[in-house]
């Protein structure tokens, strides 16, 4: 048996799957959820028959006024007829913090926990290694690198004010997504006609929320966001 037949069937996540994110305390890339299912049939067949979760286990931990959700479960995957040992996945999320409440936070939980469980079979393993070689690229001690020619010398632009010179293009915006409705956010205006920029906002949201959300949707979801209002000025 091939040991990386698995892991290089499901290493490889496709640009619509992907989803910058920021908190503004780090940033990264967010796998779609659905992705991971897909994968998990495309390579053991559907739920239930061919990949199970059990043994999810749920509780909470309080860290002065925040509560966090955290989840453990163990996959299982059929393989040649027998199903394997148990894959073991945890994960956590905010549900409550400064006494506003998120109805969201075991379910994110559980959805990194079996992230987390799907990373040990190398499912969106690119993501996480991003400098991994396959065989299509090889190491730099193989023949066919060693006979390869040397890399050409990038030309040098030429400078502001020759004929030659192109003003750049602007450097495009960076863009967040509500995690609820799915909208790209934009800019808030302030009755005092200054804005709460896109990053702030998504930063702000995700503080208080555990996840990136329009305007819209914090007014209805949480109606009392306005007391943290002040974090914004």
């Amino acid at each position: 048996m091939d040991n990386l037949k698995y892991y290089n069937m499901g290493r490889a996540v496709p640009q619509e799957a992907q989803k910058p994110f920021s908190n503004g305390r780090f940033s990264g890339t967010d796998i779609n959820p659905m992705w991971r299912i897909k994968m998990l049939t495309e390579m053991f067949g559907p739920a239930g028959i061919g990949w199970y979760v059990d043994n999810v286990v749920e509780r909470s931990e309080e860290h002065g006024d925040t509560t966090i959700s955290i989840v453990t479960l163990n996959l299982y995957v059929k393989v040649d007829g027998e199903w394997s040992k148990p894959i073991y996945g945890t994960g956590g999320n905010t549900i409550l913090r400064k006494g506003v409440a998120s109805d969201e936070g075991y379910k994110m939980a559980y959805t990194d926990a079996l992230s987390v469980a799907c990373k040990a079979l190398g499912i969106g393993a690119d993501i996480w290694f991003a400098n991994d070689k396959t065989k299509y690229t090889a190491g730099n001690d193989t023949a066919e690198a060693k006979a390869a020619p040397a890399a050409k010398k990038e030309p040098v632009a030429p400078p502001p004010g020759s004929p030659e010179y192109e003003t750049p293009k602007a450097k495009e915006p960076e863009k967040f997504e509500c995690l609820r409705c799915g909208k790209v956010l934009k800019p808030i205006s302030r009755k005092d006609g200054s804005k709460v920029s896109v990053r702030q906002w998504a930063g702000f949201t995700e503080k208080h929320y555990g996840q990136c959300l329009c305007y819209s949707c914090t007014n209805q979801a949480y109606p009392d966001w306005t007391q943290h209002a002040d974090e914004l000025t």
